[in-house]
């Protein structure tokens, strides 16, 4: 927040002191020296801003969790063994069958549910 501030300062220093003075080229497009002014304060600024080194990587990853602090106890070895499941049964699914159909007196080809 603290550099925010001061890259808001400097860019509105920088702005206010470049639109204050008329360009000599053209001394009657005041808008032109504003809108330059700001542009060239926000550039300057954000580089100010930006200046400061980037924040230290996170720490690498450890192959264990860090030890408990100093007075207590160290967690058990193993608490047993995880809980055990049963195997899902394998899914229903439909297949074309044979069948008998009484209204035709008949076989005809229908998808018929097959769960194991």
């Amino acid at each position: 927040m603290h550099k925010v501030l001061i890259g808001l300062a400097a860019a509105a220093s920088l702005g206010l002191a470049t639109a204050a003075v008329p360009s000599s080229a053209n001394a009657g497009c005041f808008g032109c020296a504003v809108a330059g002014g700001v542009l060239g304060g926000v550039i300057v600024g954000s580089a100010i801003a930006n200046a400061a080194n980037p924040p230290p990587p996170p720490p690498g990853y450890y192959g264990y969790p860090p030890p408990p602090p100093y007075g207590y106890p160290p967690p058990p070895a193993a608490y047993g063994p995880g809980p055990a499941y049963a195997a899902a049964p394998p899914p229903c699914h439909y297949e074309k069958r044979r069948v008998w159909v009484e209204e035709v007196r008949g076989y005809r080809i229908r998808p018929v549910q097959i769960c194991p």
